[in-house]
């Protein structure tokens, strides 16, 4: 009976011992269990993706048809100012062709020297020039509703002459922004291909040589870069999106020598997406099409919201392979980028009024300070603190790569030792 007995309570008895066991490991698990993740270093940017009007300061010389080139210098080569960069060799029938332009060139010097460019002839004159075009054109519509066309030459010839004028200021003719001096510089050299069966053409500002124009070269230019509007960059952009921008030498009509340490971009963005560009901000562009090229770059302007658009100059003072060939490309705005270690947003702690972690040293629990730089969902951008810092104390060890921080802060004490993590 005895026996019997003993054998009934060592049945309750190891199932007993076997929960309680188990239970404890469940408790420990729970509330006394340490979390750890493992440090990594990494970098954040805030970036924009948007297309880019590229502005380049480029010396420009036409070069007229029905001549025979001999190249010098190559595309894309970096020359100094004098050197030599073709020879041309012309025929009798190249000189029509020749005068013609020497004549447009001589109408725009004149066109310009008798306007007030100062006084921004240019602008105060666009909703002039509109207004008669829209006019002109009404006129003519009535000339043909009303079957009387005594007018109609003269309705015409006023036309003709207005969209003459417009095209001269903001068309493929354009002269808008074309300094005196490049123009005349494109006469001489024009006059003296005229005048000699053989010509060489130097380089007139050193700088990168392309054997391509699109004539945008003096429209956009940093010397107008003040007078820039919306509308006008964004109409740009609509005619040269989705085009070819790349050089084609056999294409060619003229020769232009790039500035290739200073240059602009232009972008159109969205109100909120101008959010901390300042003028004078230092951000950083990276150009996909130009090798994913990373450069440093400063805010030179934010204009005005127009329906929720704003333009965006940036200005650039490095050199980027291959920036002379395209017009508008895509281009991303790194607003901010950081580095720094990277640590679960959890593992933030403050202690002393100072933000920090606590890190495994040793198996033992070390409170580390840190800045946070970046704090996103569930992660944090961290920097061991310096000297100019505020917080700064010595005597406190640093964050390192691969060190292991705890998660679960509310388990453990400073200096605590860790024997499982000895």
């Amino acid at each position: 009976m005895r026996a019997k007995k003993s054998k009934i309570t060592s049945v309750y008895i190891f199932p007993v011992l076997f929960s309680i066991i188990c239970l404890s490991y469940l408790i420990r698990f729970m509330f006394f269990n340490i979390e750890t993740e493992i440090v990594r270093y990494n970098s954040i940017e805030n970036a924009i993706r948007t297309k880019a009007l590229i502005v380049r300061n480029e010396s420009t010389i036409a070069l007229p048809a029905g001549v025979e080139i001999s190249y010098k210098v190559s595309e894309g080569d970096k020359v100094s100012d004098g050197r030599k960069v073709l020879e041309i060799i012309k025929n009798n029938q190249a000189d029509e062709d020749i005068a013609i332009k020497i004549q447009q060139l001589d109408d725009r010097i004149k066109e310009i020297k008798q306007s007030d460019i100062n006084n921004n002839f240019f602008s105060q004159d666009k909703d002039k020039i509109e207004s008669q075009i829209n006019e002109k054109v009404a006129d003519l519509k009535n000339i043909a509703r009303s079957g009387d066309y005594k007018k109609l030459d003269s309705v015409k010839n006023d036309l003709t002459a207005n969209l003459y004028k417009k095209s001269l200021i903001y068309g493929s003719g354009s002269f808008f922004g074309k300094n005196l001096e490049q123009l005349q510089k494109e006469k001489n050299t024009l006059e003296g291909i005229y005048d000699n069966s053989i010509d060489v053409i130097y380089a007139q500002t050193p700088g990168v040589v392309s054997y391509s124009t699109d004539g945008y070269e003096q429209i956009l230019s940093p010397l107008n870069i003040k007078d820039f509007k919306l509308d006008s960059i964004k109409e740009i952009m609509n005619t040269l999106d989705g085009k070819k921008q790349e050089t084609d030498k056999g294409a060619s009509e003229g020769i232009k020598l790039v500035d290739n340490f200073e240059w602009y971009t232009c972008s159109l963005i969205s109100e909120e997406q101008t959010a901390g560009l300042k003028v004078g901000k230092k951000i950083k562009l990276r150009f996909g099409e130009f090798e994913n090229a990373q450069v440093n770059g400063e805010v030179y302007e934010v204009s005005q919201p127009e329906g929720g658009t704003c333009l965006v100059i940036v200005k650039i003072t490095e050199h980027v392979n291959g920036f002379y060939k395209k017009r508008i490309t895509e281009m991303d705005i790194i607003r901010d980028y950081n580095e720094g270690f990277t640590v679960p947003g959890k593992a933030i702690i403050v202690k002393d009024n100072i933000k920090g972690v606590y890190v495994i040293k040793s198996g033992m629990v070390k409170f580390v300070p840190v800045a946070v730089m970046l704090e996103e969902e569930e992660t944090c951008l961290v920097r061991n603190l310096v000297k100019e810092d505020s917080d700064f104390k010595s005597g406190y060890d640093s964050l390192k790569i691969f060190d292991e921080v705890i998660t679960t802060t509310n388990r453990v004490k400073e200096n605590q030792l860790l024997t499982d993590k000895i």
